[in-house]
């Protein structure tokens, strides 16, 4: 198993490769998947739940970023020389798994929240569970022992 150094410097890399096929105008599906598989590397450091996905299969519910992917990769990759501890800070605040229903998620959907944020959220100041919150999605933390 590798330790959250080697993560960090494998997800530095993935960094460098997307920003590299950026520049040269690259479409984003060339490089959006490898880096939310280097992403789920650390999806066990927040993961939550939402109160009715207690207790269900697995079948049964879906793992969704609570900040949706898109935005966690353009904060990533506006990144000039990122550093292990940039990358981490960014991680930690929205890097955040939740386990939801089925019901939950097309929920999310019909209000448009699929894949943003509700309107007049603030990246720096809001919550990152905005899009829950208006949804009336409650979540608690999971502690998953590592």
């Amino acid at each position: 198993m590798r330790g959250e150094e080697e993560k960090l410097n494998c997800l530095k890399k993935v960094i460098f490769n997307a920003q590299e096929h950026m520049r040269v105008g690259d479409p984003t599906r060339i490089y959006s998947q490898y880096l939310r598989y280097a992403l789920d590397e650390f999806r066990d450091m927040n993961f939550y739940i939402s109160e009715n996905a207690r207790g269900l299969f697995r079948n049964e519910v879906i793992h969704e970023h609570v900040v949706p992917h898109k935005i966690i990769m353009g904060k990533l990759l506006s990144l000039d020389c990122p550093t292990n501890c940039d990358i981490l800070s960014i991680i930690k605040k929205y890097y955040v798994i939740c386990r939801i229903t089925k019901a939950e998620d097309k929920l999310l959907s019909s209000l448009g929240l699929r894949s943003k944020m509700p309107s007049g959220w603030d990246e720096e100041s809001g919550c990152v569970f905005a899009r829950y919150r208006y949804a009336g999605i409650s979540v608690s933390r999971v502690n998953l022992g590592k």
